[in-house]
């Protein structure tokens, strides 16, 4: 079983029993790696071409998880959740006193400032796992997103707190006395991509990038260098007099796409 430290216990609910709550040391990587990312106009892109550059991770498309509004975007440790379906009537478990545990306020209980909620839902597509409360309570933690790979509800409320969600579905119906939660920070899955606790999703209008703990600062120095280069081949495509002159200038360099 989990030792759970006071300092963590103090921010639970007490919902989710200890024995599954897989860990509380989540490994995380000084900020500065973080801030190199940020720092780039077109965060998933270049997040993606340094995966493939070095040949590690997995991207998701906007088909598995939409950004809920199009300017979102983040980067941070993953810390995550895995709920099941209940076997029951949601009516009979109703009526029976539920013993289901909705886990997402103590996965922020045990996240830090500038985690990412990562909520596998167990495949269904059916129940909102995350509303406009739960988005709040996430904001009060420190999260700096979440990834729920299931549905979400309450668009508007989460977009206006501010809180950066992809989902994988809408829907206006709760969770509540549908699911149980498994495990808090164990291996997830999400669209079909393994998720460890630790390792960190970059996500913007274009999809998310789920980047090995043990691989980001490499992913962090391949982004800017490319950046930089892009930078320069941006800067002689606007002050060459025409194409023939871009060609010329260019033609001795690799021209990324």
């Amino acid at each position: 079983m989990t030792a759970v430290p006071d300092t963590v216990r103090r921010r639970l609910t007490g919902r989710v029993p200890d024995d599954r709550i897989r860990t509380v040391d989540v490994p995380r990587h000084d900020t500065a790696e973080v801030a190199k990312l940020l720092a780039l106009p077109d965060l998933a892109s270049a997040v993606a071409d340094a995966l493939d550059e070095l040949g590690v991770g997995a991207v998701l498309t906007t088909d598995a998880l939409a950004p809920l509004a199009p300017d979102m975007r983040v980067c941070g440790p993953a810390v995550t959740l895995r709920y099941i379906r209940a076997n029951a009537d949601p009516e009979v478990v109703r009526s029976a006193g539920s013993r289901l545990v909705v886990g997402d306020r103590d996965l922020y209980g045990v996240a830090r400032p500038g985690d990412v909620a990562v909520v596998d839902c167990g495949g269904n597509r059916d129940w909102a796992l995350l509303g406009g409360l739960s988005a709040q309570w996430a904001l009060k933690a420190g999260l700096t997103g979440c990834l729920v790979d299931g549905a979400v509800r309450d668009t508007a409320t989460i977009v206006g707190t501010g809180l950066p969600v992809w989902s994988a579905n809408r829907s206006p119906r709760a969770a509540r006395h549908r699911v149980d939660t498994v495990a808090i920070n164990d291996v997830v899955s999400v669209a079909g991509v393994s998720v460890r606790p630790g390792d960190y999703i970059v996500a913007d209008a274009d999809g998310v990038c789920v980047v090995p703990f043990e691989h980001l600062p490499a992913v962090a120095d391949a982004c800017v260098t490319a950046q930089a280069a892009e930078d320069a081949l941006v800067a002689a495509i606007r002050s060459s007099a025409g194409l023939e002159e871009l060609v010329r200038r260019t033609s001795t360099r690799h021209t990324p796409e």
